[in-house]
């Protein structure tokens, strides 16, 4: 009876040692194949894309040169008015009824044109960055697409749609650095600017700060 009682008490020894064993590889493998997995799920911040790699600098430079173009117009317009409406004050008492009048209508007529080649100014900045965003985004699209079939990711997000990601899945070093290899900030990736549809700027301020992203 003894003899029994002792097997038995190892045999339930050797079932724990075993169980435990398992236990213990089913938590590593587990751990593991988790790793594995989150290694495949990429998350990229496209606000960093857009300033840090040579495409994305290559449209702000753009737009900014065209914004700053289309300030100077304007500015240029502006001083012109003000120049007119100064003299109209200097010189209104010693100037004859008709040669008045004649100023004042130069002066409504200056105001009109400013008013419309800033609406035009800003009408047309805004196409312009609408192109260079929509271009980007485009080309963003290609760039994950091929990351991602290249490294094997089963899933790429957007930083902004994510609610939180460990460090581990950032991807952003890579997007950039493969935006870099397929893009490098090449000319004939940016839009063209509409001469017909034309974009406001505000006079002496820039009206949109191209390192805000696309």
């Amino acid at each position: 009876m003894k003899g029994n009682a002792h097997l038995k008490e190892e045999i339930l020894r050797m079932l724990r040692r075993i169980l435990a064993s398992m236990f213990l590889a089913a938590c590593v493998g587990g751990r593991i194949l988790a790793q594995q997995e989150a290694a495949r799920i990429g998350v990229f911040d496209s606000q960093a894309v857009w300033q840090q790699t040579e495409e994305g600098k290559k449209f702000q430079s753009q737009l900014a040169s065209f914004r700053d173009s289309k300030i100077a117009e304007v500015n240029t317009k502006e001083a012109e008015l003000t120049k007119l409406k100064d003299k109209l004050r200097d010189q209104e008492v010693s100037l004859s009824d008709d040669k008045r009048n004649q100023m004042m209508k130069d002066i409504d007529q200056k105001s009109i044109d400013l008013k419309r080649l800033n609406d035009d100014a800003t009408r047309e900045l805004k196409a312009q960055l609408g192109d260079s965003q929509d271009q980007f985004q485009k080309e963003l699209v290609d760039v994950v697409t091929a990351l991602g079939k290249e490294k094997k990711y089963l899933l790429i997000l957007e930083r902004s749609i994510v609610v939180y990601n460990d460090a581990v899945v950032d991807v952003t070093g890579e997007v950039i650095a493969k935006f870099n290899q397929m893009y490098k900030g090449s000319p004939q990736a940016t839009p063209a600017a509409k001469t017909k549809e034309t974009k406001p700027v505000e006079p002496k301020k820039p009206a949109q700060d191209p390192a805000k992203k696309p």
